[in-house]
């Protein structure tokens, strides 16, 4: 978030506490206004006894029901500051009347007994104003109290002299109401710690809000980049899928038309996670296919495309990819690798690995990319996988690992395949369990109708099996015609 923004966010939070501390003050003194009314009226009960029936009493009893009723008005009117200031004055000032009245009338004790209530007023103003307020009440009332002792003992002196007899009634008051004030500061002070913590808790979460908005928009585009398979290919059939780890996807597939009826398709993963990697995934995807429309070979793309990748100096991120150019007029499959998980090839009730060694995009400059060349049969399926499958781990940190994935890849529905794509995704979530997904997710699976159809082979290619090392195998039955580009025909 902007520091501009940060500061709207912080002026509207102070908005939100200013009236949440407006209703709450409204409560309160609303509360604390009827309990005062309660206890005027039972003292003007009891002043119907003597010796308490004194003039002075019955006017301050009638006057402070009439500033009852003012501020219940104030109230009303939304002026609750004002009310509860005159609330904590009255009260506090009825008291202090009390007080003076009783020293008038030279009675000690009830003095006493009246000063150490007002305390509880220096409880109320805080309550309701603050401990600065407070803080004002208190040094007003233990002022307005220490003054009537001396008046009292100058009336009536004492053998231990006006001031040791007035600071002796004096200082258990003066300690009682300071530990008041005291505790009213610290717990305000505390309070007001706790509110500013709430807000930076609350700021954050906006802030995470807003990220997690902005990430859900950034997902939502780059899901919009995926484009869907097309449908008409002849008897080839195409489906694909991908899911990040996160909000947005280092992962990404591509289909791209050719203009004589060919295909290109493009499976790639860019190192890292979330928003780096959703970054270079756009640019790889938009070299990749810059280069698609300029270049005839998947060798001489990825080639550019690395040269470009390398050129930019990505700091360490690279990409891995497969590309490859489909025919479906003769089912066959040119493709190269750049660091890319091997395409399985499912034939019958055999997998097999197809492809040769090589270094992701942006790894090197001049690296020199092999192609090899599938011709597809009816009944074929070519699964095209990002690592995010065979690494995925369960809640005893087992990987799902290369074995599983051959195996999954044997069992899955031989005829369907969107069947067979949920049933891979299914089994590897299965297996992950209670655990987020940790890498992202992407496959494409290429899947050949089991109709027979004419497959035109270029007879300047010699066959070859899965790099050179699987030419000799005698159970291996693919037929994989590899073109290099600049490599003269033997």
């Amino acid at each position: 978030m902007k520091p501009r923004d940060a500061k709207v966010v912080n002026e509207l939070l102070g908005q939100i506490d200013a009236q949440n501390e407006q209703l709450r003050l409204r409560k309160i003194l609303r509360m604390l206004n009827n309990i005062v009314v309660l206890l005027t009226v039972v003292a003007l009960l009891i002043m119907l006894i003597p010796p308490f029936s004194l003039p002075l009493y019955y006017a301050i009893v009638v006057t402070s029901l009439a500033v009852n009723g003012w501020i219940e008005w104030l109230t009303r009117q939304k002026r609750e500051r004002i009310g509860a200031i005159l609330l904590v004055i009255w009260t506090n000032i009825g008291v202090l009347l009390i007080i003076a009245a009783n020293a008038i009338e030279r009675d000690l004790l009830r003095m006493t007994m009246f000063a150490e209530t007002t305390p509880l007023f220096v409880v109320l103003a805080g309550l309701l104003l603050g401990w600065r307020f407070a803080g004002i009440i208190t040094i007003g009332n233990l002022v307005a109290i220490f003054t009537a002792y001396i008046a009292i003992f100058t009336v009536n002196p004492t053998p231990r002299g006006i001031f040791e007899e007035s600071t002796g009634f004096f200082i258990p008051i003066l300690i009682y109401t300071i530990l008041v004030w005291a505790a009213i500061f610290f717990y305000q002070w505390q309070l007001a710690a706790s509110q500013q913590q709430l807000n930076q808790a609350r700021l954050q979460l906006m802030q995470d809000q807003i990220i997690r908005h902005e990430l859900e928009l950034a997902r939502n585009i780059q899901q919009r980049l995926y484009p869907p398979p097309p449908t008409k290919l002849g008897n080839i059939q195409i489906v694909a899928r991908s899911e990040p780890a996160r909000e947005t996807s280092g992962d990404f597939y591509d289909f791209v038309q050719l203009p004589d009826g060919r295909l290109a398709i493009v499976v790639a993963d860019v190192t890292g996670k979330s928003i780096p990697a959703a970054l270079m995934m756009v640019m790889a995807r938009s070299l990749l296919r810059s280069h698609i429309t300029v270049y005839q070979s998947p060798a001489s793309i990825l080639h550019a495309t690395n040269e470009l990748l390398c050129r930019d100096d990505l700091q360490a991120q690279y990409v891995t990819a497969f590309l490859g150019i489909l025919d479906p007029a003769t089912a066959t499959l040119v493709f190269a690798t750049a660091g890319h998980p091997f395409p399985y090839l499912r034939r019958g009730d055999q997998i097999h690995e197809v492809g040769c060694a090589s270094l992701p995009l942006g790894a090197k400059t001049g690296l020199e990319y092999q192609e090899m060349t599938l011709t597809l049969q009816p009944g074929d399926q070519v699964f095209l996988l990002t690592d995010g499958f065979f690494e995925a781990r369960n809640a005893q940190r087992e990987l799902f690992g290369f074995d599983r994935l051959r195996t999954l890849i044997q069992q899955a529905d031989a005829a369907n395949p969107q069947r067979a794509l949920d049933q891979i995704w299914t089994a590897v979530t299965e297996f992950r369990g209670t655990l987020e997904q940790s890498d992202d997710m992407t496959a494409v699976i290429i899947h050949t109708l089991a109709e027979p159809h004419a497959v035109a082979v270029n007879n300047r290619t010699h066959a070859l099996a899965d790099c050179a090392d699987q030419a000799s195998s005698p159970d291996y039955q693919i037929t994989v015609l590899v073109t290099t580009s600049g490599m003269p025909n033997p």
